[in-house]
This record gives C-alpha cells, structure tokens and sequence, in this order.
C-alpha cells in the first residue's frame, strides 16, 4: 500500500484526478443523443406553445452545394469528424463557445459564406486567427462530411450554397 506523505504527492493526486474529469467534459455525445435532446427540446416547445426552448435555437432547412447535403451516411461520417477535429474550438453546439477557447471561434450554426468558402477555410485555415489548415489532415470528403453535418444545426441567415 502506498503512503502519500508531505503535499506533493497528494498536489500530483488532486491534479491527475482533474485530468481525468476535463477528459470525460469533452466526451463525444452520439449522434442519437444530440437528435434525442433536439427532438426532446422540439416536444417541449410544443408543448408550451413556444415557437423554440430557451436553450435550443431553432434549426433551418438550408439549401447547399455540398454534394453530401442531406446523405445520412455523410452526416454520421460528419458528426463524428466534428467531434474529433473540430469541437475543442467550436464547442459541442458548433456556437463557437467551447470550454478551452470560450466564444472565440465562429458560430458555425451561422456559416454564411458559400459550401466553397467553407472548404476554403477548412483548407488553408484563417492567417491571423487561430484557425489552422486542415487540408493535409482531412480529405475533401470528410471536409463534405462536416459541412454535411453542420448543415443540420443551420440556423436563420446560414447559407451553404
């Protein structure tokens, strides 16, 4: 049995023990959770009358020039890639407020710019931003994929084509 004697060790202790909490915060919901908790969100505003909860902003339906728009498949392969690559800047919700950057990164709910300025941007990155490029990271169709994915959390102003 290990005695733990002096601060030091119990320091190392508390600090591993955050560690693995701050893991566990950034654990990737499934795709079936996040479509549970909107559709539960949707039932509940319906329920009330309101036109959206408080805290599900209401999705649109957008038209894209990505050619994965709309491919279930694409959209797994999307919400997966997300919660890899992209979440820990873009947060959970893809609203830009994460718990490492706070609300630096862009609101991807929002994305205005055109599918290929998307791609674009995933490419090359931002110069100047945090944003780095992926283009050696990821292939164009897991660049699809994402955008694919976000497509399904676009909100009013958004446009993707």
């Amino acid at each position: 049995m290990v005695v733990l004697n002096g601060r030091a060790p119990w320091a190392l202790l508390v600090m591993m023990i955050g560690c693995i909490g701050c893991m566990f915060s950034f654990a990737e919901p499934t795709l079936a959770q996040t479509t549970d908790q909107s559709a539960a969100g949707q039932e509940s505003s319906k329920a009330s009358g309101d036109a959206q909860a408080a805290d599900q902003p209401a999705t649109v339906k957008v038209e894209s020039s990505n050619p994965f728009s709309g491919d279930p498949e694409a959209i797994q392969s999307g919400h997966k890639l997300y919660f890899t690559w992209c979440v820990q800047c873009h947060g959970k919700k893809a609203d830009g407020k994460s718990m490492r950057w706070g609300g630096y990164a862009k609101d991807l709910r929002k994305f205005w710019q055109g599918y290929s300025k998307f791609v674009l941007i995933v490419v090359q990155g931002v110069k100047g931003k945090q944003m780095p490029p992926w283009g050696e990271v990821l292939s164009g169709n897991e660049i699809s994929h994402i955008g694919a994915y976000l497509e399904t959390l676009a909100m009013d102003g958004a446009n993707w084509k």
